[in-house]
């Protein structure tokens, strides 16, 4: 009985890591810190966004980014320490390990780039409409959603038999 809680207690963190959640489940799983986001494009709706997704009490943000300098500048008064990008591909490379959810707020031909390699990065994204602004770009982003949901099937099967055998 004590292998079975052992085993338990040291994939817990694997599983939420694992899986790409909702963000109601994103935040229930990081109960001991907080939920530390990206936001990209913060002007205009991405402004809203930003203010909604940081007015919950376990949301830290961590990085801004934005091409539009005033959006940028504006943003960053109200979170002084978040780091500022102007190239949320840098921001992505750069804070790989020190984010857990990316906000995509962008123009529309900018959603699915930055929401895949996000996706790619194993962060869990929240994209305004239109997801993507071309067929091919829904397909890319289904495969890729269908692994992750793939592997959170698989990691859970591993548990249960190792759970009830």
């Amino acid at each position: 009985m004590s292998n079975r809680r052992e085993f338990i207690k040291k994939t817990s963190g694997l599983l939420a890591s694992a899986v790409v959640l909702s963000p109601s489940a994103l935040l229930t799983s990081f109960k001991s810190q907080n939920l530390r986001t990206a936001h990209i494009g913060v002007g205009g709706m991405g402004m809203e966004d930003l203010k909604a997704i940081a007015s919950h009490n376990a949301v830290q943000v961590t990085a801004l980014c934005d091409v539009d300098s005033r959006a940028l500048k504006a943003a960053s008064e109200l979170f002084p320490n978040a780091k500022t990008y102007t190239d949320y591909r840098i921001m992505l490379r750069e804070l790989d390990q020190s984010i857990d959810a990316v906000v995509v707020s962008t123009p529309d031909h900018t959603h699915a780039p930055a929401s895949m390699l996000a996706m790619e990065k194993e962060k869990a994204v929240y994209c305004q409409k239109p997801l993507t602004h071309h067929v091919t770009e829904a397909r890319a982003m289904n495969k890729k959603a269908k692994e992750k949901i793939w592997l959170h099937r698989w990691v859970f099967r591993c548990i249960h038999f190792m759970i009830t055998n």
